[in-house]
Order: C-alpha cells, then structure tokens, then sequence
C-alpha cells in the first residue's frame, strides 16, 4: 500500500511516497522533480527539515541534470534533436515554438473533449524556457504553461506532458486519484513518462 500526498517546501515541490519502509529516500527524478519515500506516520514538518538540510545537494543535482540535458540536446555543430529525433539544419526560436503550439495543440484537441464534459472552461496555452518542470497548471487562472524545451522531447512523451497538465484542472495534485484520472486516458503512462529521461538525462 503506498499514499501519494504533495509536499510544498519552496523552491522545492516533492512527491512524497508513504510506504512500509523505515527510512526516508530522496530522490532527483531525471526531470529535476523530487521524489521522497517515507515511512507512514513521519510528520511533514520532520520531511520539511529533511528537505532543508539537503537543499544544496538538491540544487547541485538538479542543475547537474540540466547540464546534461544541454549537452545531449547539442549532438554535432548541425544538428538538433526536434521531437526525440536528429535534425540537421538551423531554425528560429520563433519556428521551434510554432512546431512545438502545433504538436501541443494536436494532443490538447485529442483530450480535450472529456475535460469540457467535465466542466472545463477553454485554457490559454503559453510557453517558456523552465530549468526544473515540463509544464505548469494553474486550474484558476485556465492556463498551462508549457517548457520550449518540450520540442527536443518524442512525441509520446510530449502526449504525457500535456495529458499531465489537463488532468491538474480536475486534480491539482500528485495524489493517488490524479495518476488514476491519468491511467484512464493513458494506461501505460509510466513507460511514456520514461520516454523523455533518453533526452534529459539527460
């Protein structure tokens, strides 16, 4: 048995396991995102110390993590990764993010239906460069904000992100109901959420 709760902890936003364990486990998920697994009953003050004494280490590791991102997005001097794949060739910031609305868009329209029957209102989708999450939900201003770097990433991982994010409308946590809400649409979620780690690790 495992319950999923999140834990704010600024900078910091942790996805906290509660197990039958007993230790504590910290972990820098390949997206930068943390991940803690802790015995039941640990009081969320003790995790929140937890993360504060570590608050170095977790920032080296994360900017570790996106170094190598760079690295592995600049293959040869001509070539770029676009949607998990070598391009060879030279394109603006301004026609990466074109390509990048108009892959997002697909998914959005392939999804989007059940979140109108569930009483959505239309959202507004914008973009920017992010170091720490591939996208940012926030349910009460009906916005999603989306990482650019998203059109470096496979399609499928590109699908899991905007699924993610459409799922915080309903559920704005990581809980146990907003990974089943996510598991509905996408069953093997998890072996897609994997797909992006090849090209941030990465």
């Amino acid at each position: 048995m495992v319950k999923i709760e999140k834990l704010l902890v600024p900078p910091f936003e942790i996805e906290v396991h509660y197990k039958r364990i007993e230790n504590i486990y910290l972990r820098v998920k390949p997206d930068g995102k943390l991940m803690i697994s802790a015995p039941f009953g640990i009081s969320q003050d003790y995790l929140t110390k937890f993360i504060n004494s570590r608050n170095s280490w977790i920032l080296a590791k994360q900017q570790k993590m996106f170094e190598r991102q760079e690295a592995a997005i600049k293959l040869e001097e001509d070539e770029m990764l676009l949607f998990g794949k070598p391009f060879k060739g030279n394109l603006s910031e301004t026609e990466l993010q074109k390509l990048l609305h108009e892959k997002i868009t697909r998914y959005h329209e392939k999804y989007w239906h059940f979140f109108k029957a569930q009483g959505c209102s239309p959202i507004e989708i914008k973009y920017r460069m992010m170091k720490r999450t591939w996208g940012i939900c926030r349910p009460t201003a009906r916005m999603i904000t989306f990482n650019k770097r998203l059109v470096h990433q496979p399609d499928t991982f590109i699908e899991y992100v905007v699924l993610h994010e459409l799922c915080h409308l309903l559920i704005p946590n990581h809980s146990k109901d907003f990974y089943e809400l996510v598991a509905s649409h996408m069953p093997h979620f998890r072996q897609y959420e994997k797909n992006g780690s090849l090209y941030f690790r990465e």
